[in-house]
């Protein structure tokens, strides 16, 4: 079975490092880049203990924003309604909107607790023994998934347009803002992860691997 191998001829093994600002490639051991002044690193600063911070605060607090009700809908002749996202999609999934219980229950649910177990499952494989190459396929996804993230806001408004009757008030509830939080944290935690390490690492155990004579 053939072995395979990824190359160390890096950017870094060269010693160069590239500007995060303006994409300018500067020889180490500069501090800033020549073109933004911008700091120079080898790698993105803190990278794994930022990440987890912004992912377990993420964690908490996908718990309220998922069981806390994100709009209280008060009608004319009826007593207050406090509505989670939960309720909500069963509630249009009972009236025969399907399609729009659908994407709520994909935007507001099932994309941010993948990205954030996407995340978990970085976090915990920092020392692959293969080529991380499903791991960058996953984190380029999720990266590509954070630009659409302001969905679950807009989605939670469309709760409230579908609900919005003519004497009815809506108004939002604390659900909402932990719901917010979460996409704000959970997009913090993918810029802040650097995929580069995962590669590093790989690198080093297959050098060491290299090194040490195979024994029968």
């Amino acid at each position: 079975m053939k072995k395979t191998t990824v190359s160390n001829d890096t950017a870094s093994a060269h010693g160069l490092l590239l500007c995060l600002d303006c994409a300018t490639v500067v020889r180490a051991p500069a501090r800033r880049c020549p073109h933004c002044h911008g700091h120079l690193h080898r790698r993105k600063p803190a990278s794994y203990n930022r990440t987890w911070a912004y992912l377990a605060t993420a964690i908490i607090l996908f718990f309220p924003a998922n069981l806390l009700p994100i709009t209280n809908t008060t009608y004319l002749t009826q007593p207050p309604q406090a509505d989670t996202i939960m309720s909500s999609i069963a509630l249009l999934w009972h009236h025969g909107s399907y399609a729009i219980a659908l994407v709520i229950f994909l935007a507001s649910i099932f994309t941010p607790f993948f990205k954030i177990a996407v995340l978990l499952y970085l976090l915990s494989r920092q020392t692959p023994r293969r080529p991380p190459r499903l791991q960058t396929r996953l984190y380029r996804f999720i990266h590509f998934v954070g630009r659409w993230s302001m969905i679950d806001v807009f989605v939670v408004a469309l709760l409230g347009a579908l609900v919005h009757g003519r004497f009815a008030q809506i108004n939002p509830a604390p659900g909402i803002f932990a719901f917010a939080a979460v996409v704000v944290f959970t997009m913090l935690a993918t810029e802040t992860f650097d995929m580069r390490l995962i590669w590093d690492h790989y690198r080093e155990h297959q050098c060491k691997n290299l090194k040490s004579p195979a024994t029968d």
